[in-house]
C-alpha cells in the first residue's frame, strides 16, 4: 500500500531492494516526516530519491502514460482508428484531433506532475550541497540528472523548436535555492537548454555507476546529455557524449528476435539504460499505451507511411512493434508496448510495463546523424549499420545516407516520443489520411502552457492559443 509523505507535495516513498540481479525500486509504508529530518543520513537521502521516481510513476498523467501517449498523438505514426475506441488517459479524443487547448487536462497534467517532481528534487540537491555524508556526491549527481530529464522533458512538449528561435518562451526553470510558491517568468530556449546541460554537466562529474537502470547512472546521464546536445545541434558534443556511454560493457543492443522480443514484453533486457519500474502491485495499467489489443479496443492504427519503413520479413522489430488487426482490413495496430510481464490475455488485463526512457540503440542512432552532420560519412555508416545488423537487416547499401539515418531512427525509435521532437527539432510538418495536419514549425509544435498555472502566476500563453 502506498503511502503519502509529507515533503513539499507527495513523495511515494522507496526503499529496500529485491534479491533480483537488477535491483527493483519497491514501495513500502512509511510515516509523514520532514524533509529536514528525512535528508540527514544516506538511506533518507535514498529514500527521498526513490520517492522522485515514485511521483514519476504515479500518475497516469506523468511518466505513466502521457510521457508517450501526448507526443504520440501529434506526428504521423498513428492515425484514428476507432473513434469509440478506449484509452485510459483518453489522448486519442482529445489531443489526436490537434484541438488541445489550455485547459486539456492530459498536458494540464503532465505540467503539474512534472513541476511536483521538481519541487521535490530540488529539496534533494539543496540539502546535499550541505550535507557532510560520504555519498553526498552520488545523491547530488542523480538528483541533478533527475531533475534535468524533467526539465528537458517540459522543454520538449511546451517550447517552440530551440533550432528555429532559440530565443523564444520557453518554461521556467526553478532551482534549489527558489521558495516552494515563488513566481518567476519563462525561461527562454537558450536558457533553458543552458540550465539542463549545466545540470547534466555536474552531475556526470560526481556521479557513479554502481546503481542500475531503475535510477540515475552516470551513463544515463552521459546518455541525457547527448541527447540534448544532439537536440540543439551541437553534435560534436553529441558524439563526445554518445561515445561515452557506449563504453559502460552493462548495456548493449539485443541481436534475435527472442531478445527484441523479451524487452518489450517481459522488461529484460541489457538495451535499457534508464527506465521508470512497473509492478503489478502499483495498479498500472501502462500496457495499454497507445492501443489496447487486450481490451480489443483499436483506438490507433499504424500508419502506412511508417510500416511501409520495414522490411516485414527480416527487420525483427516488425513482429515486436506491430499485430495486424483481426476483423481482416489490413491494418495493423502498435503493440510495442503491450508487455505481458503483468498481463492476462484471458482476463483481458493489459497489466504494467516499464516505462523506458534511454536505451543503447538511440545512441547508435544519434552517433550516426552526428559523424554524418560532421562530414565523417564511414562513422555514420558504421553506427547505422550496427543498429541495422542487430535488427536482422544486412548493411545499408544507398546513397542518401542522410536520409536513410532518419528513416532509421523512425523505425527503432516508433511510439517512444521521438518522432513529435524529431518533426520539431527537424522543422518538418505532417499530414495524415484523415486530413489532420501540422504544417513545418506550426505553433501547435509547442503545447499549451496550462490555463491553471497561468491563472496561478501570470505566465504567457504559447502563439497560438
Amino acid at each position: 500500500m502506498k503511502t503519502i509523505i509529507k515533503f513539499i507535495f507527495i513523495f511515494l516513498v522507496t526503499i529496500g531492494l529485491t534479491n533480483c540481479s537488477d535491483d527493483i525500486i519497491e514501495k513500502e509504508p512509511l510515516d509523514e516526516v520532514s524533509p529536514e529530518n528525512l535528508l540527514q543520513t544516506e538511506g533518507g537521502f535514498r529514500t527521498a530519491l526513490d520517492g522522485v521516481y515514485g511521483i514519476m510513476q504515479e500518475d497516469f498523467l506523468g511518466y505513466n502514460f502521457c510521457i508517450y501517449s501526448i507526443p504520440e498523438a501529434i506526428n504521423d505514426d498513428i492515425i484514428a482508428g476507432d473513434p469509440n475506441g478506449f484509452t485510459f488517459e483518453n489522448t486519442h479524443a482529445d489531443i489526436y484531433p490537434l484541438a488541445y487547448d489550455a485547459t486539456t487536462f492530459q498536458i494540464e497534467g503532465f505540467w503539474r506532475e512534472s513541476y511536483k517532481a521538481i519541487n521535490n528534487v530540488n529539496a534533494i540537491i539543496k540539502a546535499a550541497r550541505t550535507s557532510s555524508l560520504a555519498n553526498k556526491d552520488a545523491f547530488l549527481a542523480e538528483a541533478l540528472g533527475i531533475r534535468a530529464m524533467l526539465y528537458y522533458n517540459l522543454y520538449r512538449f511546451f517550447a517552440p523548436a530551440y533550432n528555429t528561435d532559440a530565443n523564444a518562451s520557453a518554461i521556467p526553470y526553478k532551482f534549489e535555492t527558489e521558495a516552494l510558491l515563488d513566481t518567476k517568468p519563462r525561461n527562454t530556449n537558450q536558457e533553458v537548454i543552458n540550465f539542463v546541460l549545466s545540470d547534466l554537466l555536474e552531475a556526470t562529474s560526481l556521479a557513479e555507476n554502481d546503481v542500475n537502470s531503475y535510477r540515475m547512472s552516470k551513463t544515463a546521464i552521459e546518455a541525457l546529455t547527448a541527447r540534448v546536445y544532439h537536440e540543439t545541434n551541437d553534435f560534436s558534443n553529441a558524439i563526445t557524449y554518445a561515445e561515452r556511454a557506449l563504453t559502460d560493457a552493462r548495456y548493449m543492443l539485443d541481436t534475435d528476435a527472442t531478445a527484441l522480443q523479451n524487452q518489450w514484453q517481459l522488461d529484460d533486457s541489457n538495451e535499457i539504460i534508464f527506465r521508470i519500474r512497473f509492478e503489478e502491485s502499483d495498479a498500472s495499467f501502462n500496457a495499454a499505451l497507445l492501443s489496447i489489443p487486450l481490451f480489443f479496443s483499436f483506438p490507433y492504427f499504424v500508419s502506412d507511411d511508417l510500416i511501409n519503413l520495414y522490411d516485414q520479413t527480416n527487420d525483427t522489430r516488425f513482429a515486436t512493434y506491430f499485430e495486424p488487426e483481426p476483423f481482416g482490413s489490413g491494418a495493423f495496430y502498435p503493440v510495442k508496448h503491450a508487455g505481458t510481464r503483468t498481463a492476462d490475455p484471458d482476463a483481458f488485463n493489459p497489466g504494467a510495463i516499464d516505462i523506458k526512457l534511454i536505451r543503447v540503440p538511440e545512441l547508435h542512432l544519434i552517433l550516426a546523424e552526428a559523424y554524418d552532420k560532421t562530414g565523417n560519412g564511414g562513422m555514420a555508416l558504421n553506427h547505422l549499420n550496427i543498429l541495422r545488423n542487430a535488427r536482422g537487416l544486412g548493411d545499408y547499401v544507398g546513397g542518401d545516407l542522410s536520409n536513410e539515418i532518419l528513416d532509421e531512427r523512425r523505425r527503432e525509435l516508433a511510439f517512444e516520443g521521438f518522432r513529435f521532437t524529431d518533426l520539431k527539432r527537424l522543422g518538418l510538418g505532417f499530414t495524415r489520411p484523415d486530413g489532420t495536419s501540422l504544417a513545418p514549425n506550426a505553433d501547435r509544435f509547442a503545447l499549451p502552457i496550462p490555463q491553471l498555472e497561468i491563472d496561478r502566476s501570470g505566465l504567457m500563453q504559447n502563439d497560438g492559443y
